[in-house]
């Protein structure tokens, strides 16, 4: 992902929140005027209003100055606050677009003078729909923050892979990312994962980081619960960038490495599978780890095998990866974007505005710009996680088990 690329849009999208608020709070101002004829009784609901308003920017203030420290738990109060702010944010916003447009296109269509009769009918009949349509995204942004972050999935997919093997053909990996182990997902919550996982008898399970939210605390109670996963080959993961921000690498390597998961750190697992061998890669952070993919391959080079797996929390180092060789890459890191348009991969979010690879399958052939000569085909698959980041909400975005399945090509 590129920062300032990030930046911009996340600028753009303050802004246009901005604007949507500043319109729906003059707009409810006004509803109260015409509706409210006491004077001081206005002034009294105005206020509350605006201070309801002002409230639910704290969410945003909060996580711009966190931004900038060490990353720690939230406050209960304020983990509540953010619960209400994705229902309100979401919500208002798809409610200001909807009254936007009505005053646009009423303004177009005002007759010179009102007849009575059915045009009347007509109007009422016109303004209920549009009470209707307003209160619409409310009852998305609520079914999404209640029921839409909780619903997973079990997607399954199949890796097509060049010259594959008889003995790695139907090799079974499921991948988990982006977990977030933390206010919005407990332990509970992801004791279900864990048990939908062992349900499929993977032969591998992939863990491509982010396994927490923001605390220390959040370590120990999720590697407790993912030792519980079971492969018949074993359990591998990478770290990302939540790690690397809250300083737990060491401490999550550690407890992992006791349960029994190998963690590659910019290092490479050769696994004989069969009469071959599978080679599992992981690097750290694109952005906040030191990642050191050449490392990784030179480790992997010493017992050279049939395919290259490698863990990565960012999908970027995708041309990179291929470049050096590797067959499938899997990552995570940008939830599908957790809102979207519409269910499709490819439906636009905020996750597609910043990085080509939201979400999904994607091939590289040796036939393109990137290909080193004599260069394999490659594979990238971008998960949408199972937990959520910034906001406890997910619309056409619902959490995902990966079930990924080699194929000969």
């Amino acid at each position: 992902m590129d920062f300032p690329r990030a930046l911009v849009v996340f600028c753009v999208f303050l802004l246009a929140y901005l604007s949507l608020q500043l319109f729906l709070f003059f707009r409810i101002r006004d509803y109260l005027r015409s509706q409210i004829p006491d004077r001081s009784r206005r002034t009294l609901y105005s206020g509350l209003v605006g201070c309801f308003f002002l409230l639910m920017l704290f969410p945003l203030a909060w996580r711009s100055m966190s931004a900038s420290h060490p990353y720690g738990p939230d406050p209960w109060l304020v983990r509540g606050l953010f619960a209400v702010f994705a229902v309100w944010g979401f919500g208002s916003s798809g409610s200001a677009l909807v009254l936007l447009c009505y005053d646009f296109f009423r303004r177009l269509a005002r007759p010179r003078s009102v007849r009575p009769g059915p045009q009347i009918g007509r109007r009422n009949f016109l303004r209920k729909s549009v009470v209707v349509a307003a209160a619409a995204p409310f009852v998305i942004s609520g079914h999404g923050v209640l029921l839409g972050r909780r619903r997973f999935r079990v997607e399954h997919f199949d890796l097509p892979v060049s010259g594959l093997s008889s003995s790695l053909a139907q090799l079974s990996i499921v991948h988990l990312t982006d977990i977030h182990v933390g206010p919005f997902m407990s332990p509970e919550e992801l004791a279900a994962y864990v048990e939908a996982v062992n349900r499929l008898k993977p032969d591998l399970i992939a863990l491509t980081g982010d396994f927490i939210s923001r605390g220390l605390d959040e370590v120990a109670p999720c590697v407790e619960i993912l030792a519980g996963l079971k492969a018949r080959y074993g359990i591998f993961a990478c770290m990302g960038n939540h790690e690397v921000l809250v300083g737990v690498e060491d401490e999550m390597t550690r407890l992992f490495t006791r349960e029994g998961v190998r963690v590659l750190r910019n290092d490479a697992a050769s696994i004989p599978i069969h009469n071959t061998t599978l080679n599992i890669l992981g690097i750290d952070d694109l952005r906040w780890g030191d990642p050191d993919l050449s490392r990784a391959v030179t480790i992997a080079q010493r017992q050279p095998g049939e395919v290259g797996l490698l863990l990565s929390h960012r999908p970027e180092v995708f041309p990179e990866a291929f470049r050096e060789g590797i067959d499938v890459v899997l990552s995570g890191h940008y939830h599908g974007g957790q809102v979207k348009l519409g269910p499709e991969p490819e439906s636009l979010s905020i996750a597609s505005l910043l990085t080509p690879y939201a979400e999904g399958l994607f091939h590289l052939s040796r036939r393109d710009r990137f290909s080193a000569p004599g260069g394999k085909d490659a594979l990238l698959f971008v998960s949408r996680g199972i937990g959520t980041t910034g906001l406890p909400i997910r619309v056409n975005c619902p959490p995902q088990i990966a079930h990924l399945t080699l194929k000969k090509a």
